[in-house]
């Protein structure tokens, strides 16, 4: 029971600092909240799609976006 509650402390501190909107941040760490409530009394994350989902869901929340990858600036000698 210990590291499912690490793992789900986790989380929470990654959401805490992700780089996404608050909207999208919030609306996952409700959502996983959610997920962990109903997973402490039955067997949701005993079916494969709630597992994976659960893990797309936190792989997108806390992922950085790609414009924030890209360079400022086009690189010289191309028009603009």
């Amino acid at each position: 029971m210990a590291l499912p509650a690490i793992a789900y402390g986790w989380l929470l501190h990654t959401l805490w600092r992700s780089t996404r909107s608050t909207p999208l941040v919030l609306t996952a760490a409700v959502t996983l909240t959610a997920v962990a409530g109903i997973a402490a009394v039955g067997n949701t994350l005993s079916f494969s799609a709630v597992t994976v989902s659960v893990g797309v869901l936190a792989g997108l929340a806390t992922a950085r976006a790609l414009r924030d990858d890209l360079p400022d600036e086009p690189p010289s000698g191309t028009a603009a």
